[in-house]
């Protein structure tokens, strides 16, 4: 073969091209000697070689045995032992993508792309297991799973029918959860929801909105797991202690034993176990005790109630039984007939009396401003002439501080009236009109009134006796007083709607306790008694 002539300077002794670009068959082979590069097919390489072919490039090929002895970053052969393209890198050879695997030295360890035809599913394999595939549908784990951390900085959406969580400790940041979120908007709920505790040996127990209640139930529930939807069994329902602390408050009603229930209620204080307790079967309830007797039970304390308190001018609308103590009178004061209040004595204290006196002349009636200040009722006063009792309404009439008599006191008579009666309520030591409830009684006689004979001398009463069969009344007065052994009674003015008494009244003492009774002259009849008391 003929050797052309190459045009242009000498070659020097180490084939170094002075300046001048070198090309062999046209574009067979091309130095570009400025840029240092070197071209194949290409009379302008872009890259230190540049191939422009549409064949290939054949690597160096051998077994494993044969690689380099000296090794470099970047170095890259075929290797026929393990039929895979290795490149060495950082002080080893790897192998490289090969068809659709890539895969380690012993082809235990590789990442496979479709292991069939047209299958479409990457494969991940470890020390010859596989452990995860890629498919259109996700990430899914064959065997073992994540054993290191893992961080999603996006959305997370698990699908499936169950998912479980072994950590030891569950952390979220989300203050609110939703349950049930695939109802949301659709048909009225019909199954229940909440979270379900598992107790190992111990029966189940759950925190959940009972749908059919419509109420939220800590509750009893060992039938159940949490892992059926639907109706939860509740077996029973849990105790459920809290504390309401920090100015907790409700903004909603709190209603207990709703549909009578019949469940009792119990608050413990620091030091008593039974501070509140509302006993629901019987519907009292008790302060210190957890067996009231009454509405309100206070019988367990040995301390005391307080009373509201205000000034007259706070007093609230009068209305029959309420009690308070008035910071403008300074005494207590209760209201029995709907509308006035009157004061309520201390035990031990006696009311102030006055006696008010005139003198007759044989001809006046009415004696005007006889009292110092008008008595609240006529039944209130005591009025003599010359020592004689007299009877209110029957001997005399009061309108407001005069006293008009039914005859005119004859001259000289000696006329006096104890007051001081008034707005005093029943208590030792005073004196005060009260009045019993109905007493029905027959021909035994019956007790209609008894107070004790200890703390009081005598009593003043009016009775009013009802014999509804017949549609007769009767009414009369009467005195009665003791001697510490003895009772007597005188009965008067005695007026029948009939033609004859409806019962004999008679007193008796008792063991320290004075008893007014009543015995009927025909059949049932009933008594009320309206009375003062004189302390002893």
């Amino acid at each position: 073969m003929a050797i052309g002539r190459i045009t242009g300077p000498m070659l020097s002794a180490n084939l170094t091209r002075s300046g001048t670009d070198l090309a062999f068959e046209t574009n067979l082979l091309a130095l570009d000697v400025s840029n240092s590069r070197v071209g194949i097919g290409t009379a302008s390489p872009a890259t230190t070689l540049h191939i422009s072919a549409t064949d290939s490039l054949r690597l160096p090929s051998g077994t494993t045995g044969q690689r380099p002895g000296s090794p470099a970053n970047g170095d890259i052969r075929y290797n026929t032992t393990t039929s895979t393209i290795e490149g060495y890198s950082n002080g080893a050879y790897a192998n490289l993508a090969s068809g659709d695997e890539l895969k380690d030295a012993d082809a235990d360890t590789k990442v496979q792309v479709e292991e069939s035809s047209d299958e479409d599913i990457i494969r991940f394999d470890i020390a010859g297991s596989e452990i995860m595939q890629i498919t259109a549908n996700g990430l899914s784990f064959t065997s073992g799973g994540i054993t290191s951390n893992l961080t999603v900085t996006g959305n997370l959406t698990v699908n499936g029918t169950t998912t479980t969580i072994d950590s030891t400790t569950l952390t979220i940041e989300d203050p609110l959860i939703q349950l049930a979120k695939n109802n949301s908007g659709g048909a009225a709920n019909t199954f229940d929801q909440g979270l379900f505790f598992n107790r190992g040996s111990d029966a189940n127990v759950s925190f959940i909105w009972d749908e059919s209640a419509d109420e939220f139930a800590a509750a009893i529930t060992s039938g159940e797991d949490g892992t059926t939807a639907g109706n939860v069994t509740i077996d029973s329902y849990a105790d459920l202690n809290a504390n309401i602390t920090g100015g907790a408050s409700f903004t909603r009603a709190v209603t207990f034993n709703d549909a009578g229930a019949a469940l009792d209620l119990r608050m413990e204080g620091d030091s008593k176990t039974h501070l509140f307790f509302l006993d629901g079967s019987e519907d009292h309830i008790g302060i210190n005790t957890s067996s009231p007797a009454y509405d309100l039970d206070v019988s367990g304390s040995t301390d005391a109630v307080r009373l509201p308190i205000g000034t007259t001018a706070q007093r609230p609308s009068g209305a029959t039984g309420i009690i308070r103590f008035n910071s403008t009178t300074g005494q207590y004061e209760g209201c029995q007939d709907g509308s006035t209040f009157v004061n309520l004595a201390i035990a031990g204290s006696a009311p102030t009396f006055t006696k008010e006196t005139a003198t007759g002349d044989g001809s006046t009636t009415t004696f005007s401003g006889f009292f110092s200040s008008a008595p609240e009722n006529v039944n209130n006063v005591f009025v003599y002439i010359d020592n004689v009792y007299q009877e209110p309404t029957e001997n005399y009439t009061v309108s407001g501080t005069n006293i008009t008599f039914t005859s005119a006191p004859h001259s000289a008579a000696r006329i006096f009236a104890i007051t001081g009666a008034d707005n005093t309520a029943l208590a030792t030591g005073g004196i005060a009109r009260s009045e019993t409830s109905s007493v029905n009684f027959t021909s035994t006689a019956t007790n209609i009134l008894t107070f004790s004979g200890t703390s009081y001398r005598s009593a003043e009463i009016f009775i009013c006796l009802t014999d509804t069969a017949n549609t007769e009344y009767a009414a009369m007065k009467g005195v009665v007083v003791h001697n510490g052994t003895t009772a007597f009674i005188t009965v008067h003015s005695i007026t029948n709607t009939g033609s004859t008494d409806l019962a004999t009244i008679t007193a008796n003492y008792n063991s320290g306790t004075v008893e007014v009774k009543a015995t009927s002259t025909g059949g049932q009849t009933a008594a009320k008694v309206q009375y003062s008391l004189m302390a002893v």
